[in-house]
């Protein structure tokens, strides 16, 4: 028997890890009925309680029942004064049991378990990703923009790459549209299931709305110019590296060559370096992506889905026609791929995506995966890939469309014809501005809701699935970025051959 015969290829590992995850954090849960209580006596345990009541003195100040736990721990943390904090008690009644009294109370919180505790693992991996991110793609685009050497081309490119944004953004969003009038998710949520995530979520709900986000075009297309560049690369700004890396490439063109080749032999060195790195790194992603998702699954369960079923429901039946249906078929109008050895090179991609939330994070896989296996020529992949990241959000634009109807619905809002084609620009232009960092979707959601006057709060409805619609939606995110990829290429007439073969 030859060594190595039954080696297990890295992608299956990836996918070992998810569901290996999944089942951990969901036997290794956080008990919803469950909450550890740190006072002047020390910290103890407290579950399955029938009342739980805050009390000033001996009146009582709040009362919750047992299926309280996120409301008991919001309206504790949302207590600022000091000497009301001071005089707090916490009385916990449960059946055939005498009542326990907490005094001079620390903080109240969830009972962490293993399945969490496991999280940094997965930190350090989405870290090391970002990490390699923003010199990958600074050292690769002006390697790539230096061999272009042609301003027109770079400009055609670009060009084209926006327009093929633009189009699967519009149909994304018109997607989500489509399944959110045709299911109508927000009709079939009771009024006391609206009220229970208001009352839990509202605080989340008004620190988001807090942060006054705002969309002006204007000031977005001034903001590409870096004051600093080394600023924007060490804030990891993608649109202004992107423009610094391009205007670097382009000029070192017009030097010397004998100083521009050791400046472009340089960044060569570091992207090669930047990719090698990315293959070694991969190597830890199984049990990164374990732990990651045992994290997600322990903290926030299924409970909270069960609530908001029909609309996570209607977010992933419109992110499954996205990324199996207009995909395909864009692919199949604009090149000569096969469908499914486009989708087979793109496991370790979607796998990342799933597990980080993170189109940064992500990034330094789908270049190696661009380059290696869909054959894209790294002047075009280092072009259209960090500006996809930061432009091209079709999940989260569709998920936007959706999660803006739902809301509307809940309350009452009849959204016609005009009003959802404002939704559909909007967000489309919101997804421009969104960084490629888990949760910012939700904040740009506001500026959605704003453009057709549905209450803002409403986003405390939704904030409970936010983290796994959030991973669902990055799938088609980046998804797109490699579609873009081998568009762009095929239409220049530089697109290589698909390799199949397992590297690792």
């Amino acid at each position: 028997m030859s060594k190595g015969k039954f080696k297990i290829k890295l992608h299956t590992k990836i996918v070992i890890g998810l569901i290996l995850g999944i089942l951990f954090g969901s036997y290794f849960h956080i008990d919803q009925k469950r909450l550890e209580i740190k006072s002047k006596t020390g910290e103890a345990e407290v579950n399955e309680w029938s009342s739980f009541q805050f009390l000033k003195k001996d009146s009582i100040i709040k009362s919750f029942n047992n299926d309280d736990q996120l409301i008991i721990l919001k309206y504790f943390n949302g207590i600022k004064d000091a000497s009301l904090k001071k005089e707090l008690k916490i009385k916990v009644e449960k059946a055939g049991a005498s009542p326990q009294i907490f005094e001079d109370i620390k903080e109240v919180s969830k009972v962490k378990t293993i399945g969490v505790l496991l999280k940094p693992v997965g930190d350090i991996f989405i870290r090391l990703l970002n990490m390699i991110a923003v010199p990958l793609v600074l050292a690769s685009l002006i390697v790539g923009a230096a061999s272009l050497s042609d301003v027109k081309h770079i400009a055609k490119i670009g060009g084209k790459t926006l327009g093929f944004y633009a189009l699967t953004a519009v149909l994304a969003i018109a997607i989500g549209l489509t399944f959110a009038n045709i299911i109508q998710p927000g009709h079939i949520m009771s009024p006391d299931a609206k009220q229970r995530l208001l009352d839990a979520y509202q605080d989340d709900a008004k620190t988001k709305i807090d942060q006054n986000v705002s969309l002006n075009i204007t000031e977005f297309l001034v903001n590409i110019v870096p004051k600093n560049p080394f600023k924007a690369i060490a804030d990891g700004d993608f649109l202004q590296i992107v423009f610094f890396a391009i205007l670097t490439g382009i000029f070192l063109t017009q030097i010397n060559k004998e100083k521009s080749r050791e400046v472009i032999s340089f960044f060569e060195g570091i992207s090669d370096a930047m990719i090698l790195l990315v293959e070694k790194v991969m190597h830890i992603a199984p049990y990164a992506v374990f732990t990651l998702i045992a994290a997600t699954v322990a903290e926030f369960g299924f409970g909270i889905v069960k609530t908001l079923l029909w609309y996570s429901l209607t977010v992933i039946a419109g992110l499954t026609v996205l990324t199996f249906v207009e995909y395909p078929l864009l692919l199949k109008l604009f090149t000569k791929v096969k469908i499914k050895d486009f989708f087979v090179v793109q496991k370790q991609v979607l796998a990342v995506a799933f597990s980080t939330s993170s189109s940064a994070a992500t990034l330094p896989v789908t270049m190696d995966v661009c380059e290696k296996k869909l054959g894209v020529p790294n002047k075009i992949a280092s072009f259209v890939l960090p500006l996809g990241t930061t432009v091209n959000m079709d999940g989260t634009a569709l998920y936007q469309a959706v999660a803006a109807m739902f809301i509307a619905q809940v309350y009452g809002f009849d959204l016609n014809l005009s009003q959802q084609l404002t939704i559909v620009l909007t967000a489309a232009l919101a997804a421009v501005g969104t960084a490629p960092v888990p949760g910012v979707g939700l904040i740009m959601l506001i500026i959605v809701l704003r453009s057709v006057g549905i209450p803002e709060e409403g986003i405390a409805l939704i904030i409970g699935v936010d983290r796994l619609l959030d991973m669902c939606r990055t799938i088609p995110n980046v998804l797109a970025d490699s579609l873009a990829c081998v568009v762009i290429a095929s239409s220049e007439k530089e697109l290589g051959k698909i390799n199949l073969s397992e590297s690792e």
